[in-house]
């Protein structure tokens, strides 16, 4: 699972950004070598608005 947080901003950002910055391709290698790893990745993005502190959050598998 990679997560990223975002103040004022829609959680779709913060999907984008996991995609954008390829953070998945850090764990690739690393699930390559479990052999009991499924290989699925989740990317969940979370947005805090700051003045009805409220929360949002949307959740992608990649």
């Amino acid at each position: 699972m990679i997560l990223e947080l975002k103040v004022d901003h829609k959680p779709e950002e913060a999907i984008a950004q996991i995609k954008e910055k390829e953070y998945a391709l850090r764990f690739q290698r690393k699930t390559a070598e479990r052999k009991e790893y499924t290989g699925h990745i989740l990317a969940v993005g979370i947005s805090y608005n700051s003045k009805t502190k409220e929360h949002e959050c949307k959740i992608e598998q990649l």
